[in-house]
């Protein structure tokens, strides 16, 4: 699997680190030795990789190939890990087991080795091991004469202070050992030693918090697998990047403040070879690097830099041109033409292989397209044919793979092999209709065999998922071959300008021709506008460049780029006929749309244009483009360059959505998803705009000045009304609804809902004074039996539903009533036939019906229960809290005459139902049923 993987991506570092895990896994060290040289091939300076190659090596007993990785690697790759196995090596090799009894010539190889060690990773900040071994060989050291006891001392104090003066993980233990030291070989100028190298040390362990710090923010970014990649930009290698950027500046910036400048390269030299280890697939890194040498006076190293970045890196543009213009620099004129011509062929080679690798590709799924042999006919007899039918697609189901829209397969995908296609598995009710169908009737000889109708599905499935897959891959491969024939263009302009600052512009003529002999398909038009504008600019010639211009104009009709440029060089040149020339012929073309081109000519005809044709070109725009108006064009022509206080102070474009052209892109969007269902056409052809002038006067209540491009691109208000367009209803089906009808109990005195809603005539205050006056001076009850049931009188005068519904009926609003007239007695009788609504008997009626918006009324009414009698009556003014001024009525331990039951208002545990009168000034029919109530 991860050989696959590989295979595919050589940059996928977790492939690659899972590789060495499953070959370290096999416990094969032929296995394991054969994925280490295919790791160390892909990162040769990865210095654990080669440390651990070297230990797999020596185990095996291969020690010449151990020698041989370090003899080619040990002083191109400055990695602790490695020389730390370098120098084990050594010591293995000149040591003995018990580690004494050295010869003379074994202790001045491991001499010379400790120095080799230290004078290359010695200022990491992990060496504090390596200085504290070598200070204990150099302790070790067997003495006979007192010089050479002196020279002893003299190594082992400069060792230390060099040590003490280095932010070292073990700075604090080496100092220990180095106090322990001047104490026993001078005690009494210890303290003034000490006292000098003291600064250094106190500064080497405050640079050491510091270094840690940046160091945790390394290691908490670095990828999990260890190995470097190819950035894709996410945010975890974002801030690895900025986590190594911040420790190179660190280092740059000297925090040990040092006095010779060698030391500070030194350390930023070492700082930035770690770097390009880490981050061995990042341009910038390298070409920092460079400049770094640089800006030490140092070109030659600086150069060398780059071209070891062009080895590592030969697709980056990046580090190829910067390279090419070091070199050019340095009038290295053949190594920069050696840049160029390789960067060209490279580019050009890579274009022709992404073609013929889609080319392939399309071609292996074409012939998937082609239709397959029909399979033979079910044997058996048509009894048992089904069964047979079944069990084919059973058998079917389970081989055919389910469907995917999966891109994974696409990279390495030949065409050869199993079709991922060959089958789909069919649906049953499919083929349980298709089975009713030909088993049914005299169609049953003309319906096709199962297994026929089941390939048929399976094949027509599986063309639509190769046809997807084919759509994906004409997607990868547009985006991808774009991408490409800008990097080659770009690479030939780069060589361009180059050859016009070496050996003039005819040389630049000369090497033209080569780019212009290229196949359509292989160069943009970035090139030829350079060309175009190199005669301009460094020739003086403007005929020559028009005519470029011109003539390529013709391979390029539809970029709306090239236009653009175009009519910038025609604008620059003074050439203001031809400008208007381009803008009407590019009028005309698929990109007729492209707001670059037409700001680009409006501020051209605003500029250096007459009154006249500039109210023809605001004319156009708004008639072109939706989101402009008469307003945001009269912006536009009062600012220049920055100067746009017009629009921002007196009309406010920036803080208006409506006019802002960023508030059409949904309409954008729409106009362009509309396109697309019309076939493509273009959104101006689809539809028609019409004049200004005459949608204002279709649309009476917009003024002229106000109607933008979003007014006419839609349908006119009021418009007529068309009748196709509206499905007509079939009234002959309809019949009339006649409820039954049961009379109302009549009172002792009654009193017809029509004289009832006499009284509601009128404003809606006069409406509330006539009410509270006949409520307050109706006869008291006569004595006698009490009724069987509320008569509609006593539903009116408790204002509960009914004396809404019949008040709104009978006094109805014109503005919001447009029904037929009603019979207000019908009305009544019919809702009184509702259930909860009419009540069976005196003991269990209560009304059930709870309308809050009845608290908005004028009066309040609250009937305590209990014998009949009288009242207590307060009236006056509501004040601020009540909008209709009116009376309140209470009642305590009374009975009405009608025998009602009292509903306390203020105490609804006691069963009872507050109400008040409706605001019959309001438009009726918005009702909200709420339910409360006691027993």
């Amino acid at each position: 699997m991860f050989r696959r993987r590989v295979a595919r991506s050589e940059h996928d570092a977790d492939a690659w680190a899972g590789l060495l895990r499953a070959a370290r896994a096999t416990g094969s060290s032929e296995v394991l030795r054969e994925a280490y040289v295919d790791a160390i091939k892909q990162y040769p300076s990865a210095g654990a990789l080669l440390a651990a190659f070297v230990e797999l090596e020596l185990s095996r007993g291969n020690k010449e190939s151990a020698e041989a990785v370090y003899n080619n690697n040990l002083f191109s790759v400055r990695s602790i890990e490695l020389w730390r196995s370098y120098l084990d090596y050594v010591l293995r090799a000149n040591v003995g087991a018990a580690g004494s009894g050295l010869s003379p010539e074994s202790r001045a190889t491991v001499m010379d080795c400790y120095k080799l060690v230290l004078e290359h990773v010695g200022c990491d900040r992990e060496a504090g091991q390596i200085w504290l071994d070598y200070i204990g060989f150099v302790a070790s050291a067997q003495t006979q004469m007192s010089y050479e006891e002196q020279q002893k001392t003299d190594l082992l104090r400069e060792t230390y202070q060099r040590a003490v003066a280095i932010p070292l993980l073990r700075v604090e233990e080496i100092w220990k050992g180095y106090d322990a030291f001047e104490a026993r070989t001078d005690r009494a100028g210890a303290k003034k030693t000490l006292s000098k190298i003291s600064p250094a040390y106190m500064t080497a362990r405050t640079a050491l918090r510091e270094m840690n710090r940046l160091w945790a923010a390394i290691r908490a970014s670095r990828p999990p697998s260890g190995l470097p990649a190819p950035p894709e930009w996410t945010g975890r290698e974002i801030e690895h990047l900025g986590a190594w950027k911040r420790y190179l500046e660190w280092e740059a910036s000297n925090p040990l403040r040092l006095g010779d400048a060698a030391d500070v390269r030194q350390r930023v030299v070492y700082a930035y070879e770690q770097a390009c280890m880490a981050l061995r697939f990042y341009p910038e890194i390298w070409i920092e690097f460079s400049e770094y040498y640089s800006s030490v006076d140092l070109p030659a190293e600086a150069l060398e830099r780059l071209r070891m970045a062009s080895a590592v890196l030969p697709s980056s543009l990046a580090v190829q041109f910067a390279y090419a213009e070091k070199a050019e620099m340095l009038k290295q004129q053949a190594v920069c033409k050696e840049v160029y011509e390789n960067t060209v062929r490279m580019l050009r080679q890579g274009i022709d292989a992404a073609s013929a690798k889609y080319a392939r590709k399309l071609a292996a799924l074409e012939r998937r397209l082609e239709p397959p042999p029909p399979p033979p006919p079910a044997e058996g007899s048509a009894g048992n044919g089904a069964k047979g039918g079944d069990a084919a697609k059973d058998a079917a189901e389970d081989e055919a793979p389910p469907d995917s829209d999966s891109d994974d397969d696409d990279d390495d995908y030949d065409g050869e092999g199993g079709s991922d296609y060959a089958a789909y598995p069919g649906g049953d009710e499919s083929d349980a209709s298709m089975g009713s169908d030909s088993d049914g009737g005299g169609g049953a000889a003309a319906a096709k065999d199962p297994d026929v109708r089941r390939a048929e599905r399976q094949a027509a499935r599986a063309r639509k998922a190769v046809e997807r897959r084919m759509a994906r891959i004409r997607a990868r491969r547009e985006d991808d071959l774009k991408g490409r024939r800008e990097a080659y263009s770009l690479a030939w302009i780069m060589y361009l300008r180059h050859a016009q600052r070496t050996e003039g512009i005819d040389s630049v003529r000369q090497l033209l021709r080569r780019p212009r002999s290229e196949p359509a398909g292989y160069l943009t038009y970035h090139l030829y506008v350079a060309a175009a504008l190199t005669e301009y600019h460094v020739a003086k010639r403007a005929d020559v460049a028009g005519k470029l211009f011109e003539y390529y104009a013709k391979a390029f009709p539809d970029s709306p780029e090239y236009i653009t440029e175009y009519m910038s060089y025609l604008i620059s040149s003074g050439n203001g006929t031809n400008v208007r020339a381009l803008f009407e012929r590019f009028h005309g073309t698929s990109i007729a749309d492209t707001t670059d081109i037409w700001s680009m000519f409006a501020d051209f005809e605003y500029n250096y244009g007459d009154m006249g044709a500039i109210a023809n070109l605001d004319k156009r725009f708004i008639d072109r483009f939706k989101h402009e108006s008469v307003l945001t064009r009269m912006a536009t022509r009062y600012s220049y360059l920055s100067a746009d206080c017009v629009a921002v102070n007196e009309f406010g474009l920036p803080y208006r959505p409506d006019l802002h052209p960023a508030a059409d892109a949904g309409d954008a969007r729409d106009s362009r998803d509309a396109r697309d269902e019309r076939g493509g056409a273009p959104d101006h052809a689809a539809r028609p705009r019409s004049d200004s002038a005459a949608t204002a006067g279709a649309m009476p209540n917009i003024a002229l000045a106000s109607i933008t491009g979003r007014h006419l691109g839609k349908a006119q208000l009021l418009a007529p009304v068309t009748p196709g367009r509206f499905v007509k209803p079939v009234l002959g089906g309809l019949q009339p609804h006649r409820p039954a009808v049961e009379p109302l109990p009549e009172p002792d005195a009654p009193v017809s809902a029509a004289s009832d809603a006499g009284f509601r005539s009128g404003p809606p205050q006069q409406q509330q004074q006539q009410q509270q006056h006949h409520r307050h001076h109706q006869q008291p009850p006569r004595p006698g039996p009490e009724p069987s049931g509320p008569s509609s009188r006593q539903l009116l005068d408790h204002g509960d539903v009914l004396s809404y519904v019949a008040a709104s009926v009978a006094a109805p609003d014109a503005s919001a009533f447009n029904g037929f007239p009603l019979n207000t007695d019908a009305l009544l009788a019919t809702v009184m036939q509702l259930p909860g609504v009419r009540p069976a008997t005196q003991s269990n009626y209560r009304p059930l019906l709870y309308m809050p918006w009845l608290a908005r009324g004028g009066d309040h009414h609250a009937h305590g229960g209990g014998g009949g009698g009288g009242g207590q009556h307060r009236r006056g003014d509501r004040g601020p809290g009540r909008p209709f001024g009116g009376a309140r009525s209470r009642s305590r331990g009374r009975r009405d005459s009608d025998g009602f039951g009292g509903h306390a208002a203020r105490h609804p545990a006691r069963g009872g139902f507050a109400h008040r009168q409706p605001p019959y000034a309001r438009s009726p029919g918005r009702f909200d049923h709420g339910f409360r109530g006691g027993a």
